[in-house]
């Protein structure tokens, strides 16, 4: 199997893939990155190799590693609305398994108001979200790497809670001159309990690839996101006309071009002297067009982060803007138990 015919079968497997895309399926919190790599590329980090952050097989599980063994990542997002969001990541190499990876996500909302028909406050209640994932790979040859993670998810708020299965699929290409390539389709799966009616799940194909350049010390990430739809635009956000033969308002077809770039998900990271810093940036269209007002944009859709390398651990940082008034912050640590003589 070469890298043509793994492009191929990237091009024409949606066309037998039916997925539901996002914002018409319930567990949408599957989505929300907490690593601070991921973040800083804009959030897509599906083609990242040789990196040390277990969080990220989550996701994609075939970037699972050798350099990854007794690796544990703790990683914290300070979200919106005072929601916060943990994770802890550890990987593995069992001899009957390979390599195998652990994570537990947890998504705290804190209390919310609890109220009746007309706004009066009865009380208070919680809300949480928990995503529990295992992840397997395999090297099937010299540049293949294939891995599946199963997630359970659980949702609980107030008194209505959900539970679903679902599993990641990906396989990633990686050569010598530092070109990496790779497929997902994440959340195939259902509910196992519903809060009242059967909902589907967000499960999406991506695709990206990215690229460490020969003579600067800077690698480039391009990801594109529901390759199962063409047209994932907001018919909130379409400028509007008026139409003639009515009194309603017609939302404007959006350009082709426009629609393209809302698939795409731009980063990278530079490396300088090759040292242990590492500074990153990225920026994504989808949020910008979505998340941004026209009278004052911003720098909606733009993330940045920065690593360091300190006495055996890893420190890295991300602050990415989702909309004017509101940004979040995630960090981690990550460190190998080695380290501790384990």
């Amino acid at each position: 199997m070469n890298l043509k015919l793994f492009l191929i079968i990237i091009l024409f497997f949606p066309s037998v893939i039916f997925a539901q895309s996002g914002g018409v399926s319930s567990f949408q919190f599957f989505d929300i990155q907490v690593s601070p790599k991921v973040e800083s590329f804009g959030g897509s980090g599906i083609s990242l190799p040789n990196n040390n952050d277990v969080s990220l097989t989550r996701v994609a599980p075939s970037l699972l590693n050798e350099d990854m063994n007794n690796n544990f990542v703790f990683a914290f997002s300070d979200y919106f609305s005072d929601i916060n969001i943990l994770s802890f990541s550890f990987a593995r190499k069992i001899d009957i398994l390979g390599l195998t990876s652990v994570n537990i996500q947890t998504i705290d909302y804190g209390l919310l108001d609890y109220t009746d028909d007309f706004g009066n406050v009865l009380g208070e209640f919680s809300a949480s979200d928990q995503i529990f994932s295992f992840s397997l790979a395999k090297k099937i040859s010299s540049v293949f790497t294939f891995g599946m993670s199963l997630n359970l998810l659980n949702s609980k708020y107030s008194n209505y809670s959900s539970i679903a299965l679902s599993s990641n699929i990906s396989s990633t290409y990686f050569n010598n001159d530092d070109l990496c390539v790779t497929m997902l389709v994440k959340n195939i799966g259902r509910q196992l309990k519903k809060y009242n009616v059967s909902e589907n799940l967000p499960t999406q194909i991506e695709v990206a690839l990215s690229k460490k350049l020969k003579y600067l010390p800077f690698t480039y990430h391009i990801s594109y996101n529901d390759l199962q739809k063409f047209d994932v635009s907001s018919p909130y956000k379409r400028n509007n006309s008026f139409n003639y033969n009515g009194v309603n308002l017609q939302p404007k077809k959006e350009s082709f071009a426009k629609t393209f770039l809302r698939h795409l998900i731009i980063g990278g990271q530079l490396r300088p002297f090759n040292k242990s810093l590492f500074l990153r940036g990225g920026f994504n269209f989808q949020r910008r067009f979505d998340m941004s007002l026209s009278s004052y944009p911003g720098f909606v859709g733009f993330s940045f982060g920065v690593g360091f390398e300190v006495i055996g651990f890893v420190l890295d940082y991300s602050r990415s803007s989702y909309h004017i008034s509101g940004t979040t912050n995630n960090f981690s640590i990550t460190t190998n138990i080695n380290n501790f003589a384990l």
